[in-house]
């Protein structure tokens, strides 16, 4: 009766009850299929907020990326709209191949503005089949923001903080500096803080957002710095000022960007475009400067109670080990490797120790050079330590590696920590000879590559033989290789020296030409004296900035501020030039001591009286530079 089952089921034949059978086992395995093939349409997904912090009014920007194949698989955004208003979406997609293998990604950012003060949660958000991890974000009142606002067009304001209320020496202070504007901007540049006896480092890039004060629409500019400070005591951070040029009234007014569109332009988001063009063309703007607040931290020193051997202070500290081989078996003449990593929040790798790994009887230890990074997250900086090191035993038997511990100090609980790594028992086999006869000791104790080349002793006579072998062949090579380098360099010095008299008038018509920046530098010395004889300071400072352009090409002063701190003379009337630029014009300028000061040249001063990095880049180079030209 089987037997008919089967042939009837061959050949088409089916009773009512066979065919739902076989129609519901079908189904569910075309199920299980379709399951198999979606269970991973997104591999990762992952969600980021660009600030943890923010003021009410404040937009923030919710970054979700995708990694897989699924290309339909869209984000499910209305879980936010309890606490947040949707301002807007943008998506972009990214394909790579790496070795043959293909990684696709898909990034949606998604504009929002908070509803509420307070901790609010971003929750969980649907991809397809994957849900992205909840997020907080910290919305604050705008009362003290509002207070520095006032009415005014542009302002700045700067915070500190370091995770808790105390801050210990050499500790990291979070420094965010903010620029608030309702005018379009035609160039402006930062100057970076330069507080005394500390470390400044900068984090990340800046960050760009909306947000409204007392019914006003301000964008916002955010950079962020990392303080060191070295000393304990009052910690000064001095006001940063803020230089650049608004757009006139009348150009604002016939000017058909949009306030997104200037802030693409002059944050170089759109470098193709130019901000003096579409009804700006020729505006000379209107020259100011604004100045944040300054601010003064208490700085603590190294606790009396902290035992330490080296003061560490941190948000968190770990030390995690891991080995070239995931379960390394030990033999006497073989080297095993394994590498140490140190990493720290809130330190830079520069104040990471070195690792001291203590002798052991019966093994000998490597220890190589660490190899150390910085990252950040735009908040914080993360200083990594990784150092490598070779055990080569010398007995068999069991042997104890003592344990690895860091102390530290915790600057959220004011305690002090250790990271350890524990003690490691291992089983020490006989060399791969069958003898436990120690080896011979490496002929330097530098690196585990050279305890390696002492191992050949064991190896058994077969592959002794076969490496002599490869030992002549290379040594063959190497010969061949010397000859033809040594044929290379005996052609490359014939054909320099045919070029040389062929070509000697060309070279002395490059050096003719090289006189050119003296001709434009007469010139530009010309243009100084007539500016300065009809007291015309916009012209003065254009052709005086020109000028030393030429003079410092690589670094060229990005301002007059800036070329007073290298001039060894005349720096005076240099700042009083950009004091009556940046004034309310009620001065009369008089050119004739600037003219006196610098007729002579622009020399430079020595360098041990050069002070600190006149700061970064400017937020908007290509602009400050069309700037200068059309002043």
């Amino acid at each position: 009766m089987v037997t008919t089952v089967q042939r009837s089921t061959m050949t088409g034949i089916q009773t009512k009850a066979e065919h739902t059978g076989f129609t519901y086992y079908g189904r569910a395995l075309f199920l299980l299929m379709m399951l198999a093939l979606t269970s991973n349409v997104w591999a990762d997904v992952q969600a980021t907020l660009d600030r943890s912090t923010v003021y009410d009014g404040e937009t923030v920007t919710l970054m979700i990326e995708a990694t897989g194949k699924d290309e339909s698989g869209e984000p499910d955004l209305s879980p936010l709209s309890k606490d947040f208003a949707v301002l807007g979406t943008s998506t972009s997609q990214r394909i790579q191949i790496i070795n043959g293998r293909r990684s696709d990604s898909r990034q949606w950012q998604v504009e929002l503005e908070p509803k509420k003060t307070g901790s609010l949660d971003i929750p969980a958000l649907s991809v397809g089949r994957s849900k992205t991890k909840p997020l907080a974000l910290k919305v604050m009142e705008q009362s003290a923001v509002s207070a520095v606002a006032g009415d005014r067009p542009v302002f700045m304001r700067t915070e500190a903080s370091t995770g808790s209320m105390d801050v210990y020496v050499q500790q990291q202070i979070l420094y965010v500096v903010r620029l608030y504007y309702r005018v379009p901007l035609l160039e402006g540049d930062f100057q970076d803080p330069q507080p005394d006896d500390a470390v400044v480092e900068r984090l990340g890039e800046d960050r760009h957002f909306k947000t409204t004060i007392k019914g006003k629409d301000y964008q916002v500019v955010e950079r962020h710095y990392a303080i060191f400070p070295e000393k304990s005591g009052d910690l000064l951070l001095p006001a940063i000022t803020f230089t650049g040029r608004t757009a006139s009234i009348s150009s604002r007014r016939s000017s058909p960007m949009s306030s997104d569109l200037l802030i693409k332009r002059f944050f170089g988001r759109n470098p193709f475009d130019d901000p003096f063009f579409g009804g700006m063309a020729g505006d000379p703007g209107k020259r100011f400067r604004v100045r944040s607040e300054a601010l003064t931290l208490e700085v603590k020193p190294r606790p009396a109670s902290y035992t330490g051997k080296f003061w560490l202070p941190s948000q968190a500290l770990t030390l995690q080990d891991s080995w070239q081989d995931p379960s390394p078996e030990f033999h006497v003449g073989e080297p095993v490797t394994r590498t140490v990593t140190l990493k720290a929040k809130g330190l830079e790798s520069s104040q990471l120790p070195v690792i001291d790994f203590p002798s052991v009887q019966g093994v000998r230890v490597y220890p190589e050079q660490p190899v150390s990074e910085n990252l950040t997250d735009g908040d914080w900086i993360f200083g990594v330590s990784k150092q490598t090191v070779a055990y080569v035993p010398s007995t068999a038997g069991k042997i104890t590696l003592p344990a690895v511990r860091i102390d530290w100090w915790d600057t959220a609980k004011h305690q002090q920590r250790s990271a350890q790594l524990p003690a490691r028992e291992i089983a020490v086999l006989p060399a791969a000879g069958g003898t436990s006869t120690p080896q011979s000791p490496p002929a330097s104790d530098t690196t585990p590559d050279t305890a390696v080349h002492d191992t050949g002793s064991a190896l058994p006579a077969g592959i002794q033989g076969w490496w002599k072998q490869w030992m002549g062949y290379r040594n063959i090579l190497l010969a061949a290789v010397a000859v033809l380098v040594l044929l290379v360099v005996i052609v490359w010095w014939r054909n320099q020296r045919h070029f040389t008299r062929n070509h000697g008038s060309a070279v002395a018509g490059a050096q003719g030409r090289q006189q050119h920046p003296r001709t434009r530098s007469r010139e530009l010395r010309a243009a100084l004296k007539a500016a300065c004889e009809a007291n015309n300071p916009h012209v003065a400072a254009k052709a005086l900035l020109e000028w030393a352009a030429l003079e410092w090409p690589e670094q060229p002063p990005r301002n007059l501020g800036a070329l007073a701190q290298r001039l060894a003379s005349g720096s005076e009337e240099v700042r009083r030039l950009d004091n009556i630029l940046y004034g309310d014009g009620a001065e009369a300028w008089q050119g004739e001591a600037l003219w006196n000061a610098l007729k002579t040249g622009l020399s430079p001063r020595q360098k041990h009286e050069t002070k600190g990095s006149e700061g970064l880049a400017p937020l908007y180079p290509e602009v400050q530079r069309a700037g200068e030209h059309s002043s």
